[in-house]
């Protein structure tokens, strides 16, 4: 399945959702330009008001689906999110892009290409480009961006002034009022999830009509894995290995990694707190609250080489009219395609016919299976991993992708030869783009980015 190639046409009768061959514009000026045809699966979800809706997404520092939700692997360190994903849009098998906070963004936010070092590395020379949070701000929502830490990091601050963001609310923005996590060394990555939603109530106006966009990104999670409260947590964790059943053996193991999943619980609590504070307020009825990990946290062994990705996607409203788990597969490329689309058909927003989307939007399968054709870029210095259908190639190695996300060792000559195909048509796209460093032509930038 060849989403890179124009001839490519494919239809998986499933639900009527039919993968997207992309129809390229100019090529070699821009590789990645093509027209814009996301379909809107997530109209049958929601109910149509007569104000577009606020967006708030919260990318959770590590959060894996091997201690997420039911069915980890690991146990579900998560209850609280678990009780939200079963009155939500979820997917349980979903994969970020990156396997570190660099690719978040990017990817999530504007469905980017890698570049050579992941596109935030480009720094001041990022290639104009356009993203949710400038095409929701050109529709009249106002954005911004909360951090507990510098958001300097990875060059967030400069991707996001790229899109003209209204706000950004980092570690500089908090009062002495609130305290930070634990250093070490001298060194502490900034504020926890608590503190951090804390100033984001503390920011937002009940009293404000006008729609917004904002994105939240946590840092607790984060080695070394130091909370606030550390001793609460760690007694919690010892309470929460006896309720998922675990014997003193296992437990032992568990141990080994108690900073870790004490961090889990303590996120878990604060999104618990978050949510709770939310549903007092009056815009919470008209918001849709979209939550993944930004990858999964390595610091606890991985089974194989796509659990690095593996994390949680919820979407959940008071707005959505009905819910459902979905079993296929879908990735951070797709979740701004998906969004725009529905808004677009439900609200009318305006976008531009054409983008340089990396994803083809949200699967809303129910059943197991993958229609994207995607890369993954594990680190800022390698781009290994590529996933098609039921496969995913890491180096040179093929794996067949079970249902349950496990993945086998197998030998297909032909598989691994397609996978290797498309793989090297997306590098060959990638190469031009760090050559060119065009991704769309100046004047649909001067349009949307006004």
């Amino acid at each position: 399945i060849d989403i890179y190639d124009d001839s490519y046409i494919g239809d998986y009768g499933d639900n009527n959702t039919s993968s997207i061959a992309f129809n390229y514009i100019a090529e070699s000026q821009y590789p990645f330009l093509h027209t814009e045809q996301t379909p809107d699966v997530l109209s049958p979800f929601f109910q149509t008001t007569n104000t577009k809706p606020n967006i708030v997404i919260i990318l959770v520092e590590g959060l894996g689906r091997a201690f997420t939700n039911k069915g980890a692997y690991l146990g579900n360190f998560t209850p609280f999110v678990d009780s939200l994903s079963q009155h939500s849009l979820y997917w349980k098998n979903f994969l970020s892009t990156g396997g570190r906070t660099f690719a978040v963004l990017p990817s999530i936010l504007g469905s980017l290409p890698f570049g050579k070092n992941g596109f935030c590395e480009w720094g001041a020379n990022m290639p104009k480009h356009i993203s949710l949070i400038s095409l929701l701000r050109y529709n009249g929502y106002k954005t911004a961006f909360y951090y507990g830490g510098n958001a300097h990091f990875d060059n967030m601050d400069i991707f996001l002034n790229n899109s003209h963001i209204d706000h950004i609310y980092d570690e500089k923005t908090f009062s002495t009022n609130y305290n930070k996590l634990p250093a070490e060394a001298g060194f502490s990555w900034g504020y926890g999830d608590k503190e951090l939603f804390e100033k984001y109530f503390e920011t937002i106006n009940n009293r404000d009509t006008q729609n917004y966009c904002h994105v939240i990104l946590t840092v607790a999670t984060h080695n070394p894995f130091l909370i606030n409260d550390q001793e609460k947590y760690l007694q919690k964790l010892e309470s929460h290995l006896t309720q998922l059943g675990f014997n003193e053996e296992k437990k032992k193991g568990y141990r080994n990694y108690k900073y870790q999943y004490a961090s889990i619980l303590y996120a878990d609590d604060a999104l618990r707190m978050f949510f709770d504070s939310y549903s007092k307020r009056t815009d919470y009825n008209n918001t849709i609250f979209i939550i993944t990990g930004d990858h999964r946290m390595p610091e606890i062994p991985m089974s194989t080489k796509l659990d690095r990705y593996h994390v949680p996607l919820i979407i959940f409203s008071p707005l959505l009219q009905r819910t459902s788990t979905f079993a296929s597969i879908s990735t951070h490329f797709d979740i701004a395609p998906s969004i725009l689309a529905w808004l677009k058909k439900q609200y009318n927003i305006n976008m531009p016919s054409l983008t340089s989307w990396m994803g083809t939007g949200l699967d809303t399968s129910r059943t197991f299976r993958n229609t994207h054709a995607y890369p993954f870029m594990q680190t800022k210095n390698d781009i290994i991993d590529f996933v098609l259908d039921k496969y995913m190639i890491n180096s040179n190695n093929l794996f067949e992708i079970e249902n349950t996300m496990n993945l086998l060792n197998t030998e297909d000559e032909n598989k691994s030869n397609q996978l290797k195909g498309l793989f090297d048509k997306f590098k060959q796209r990638n190469q031009k783009l760090i050559e060119t460093s065009k991704l769309i032509p100046d004047s649909i930038y001067q349009k949307y980015n006004p």
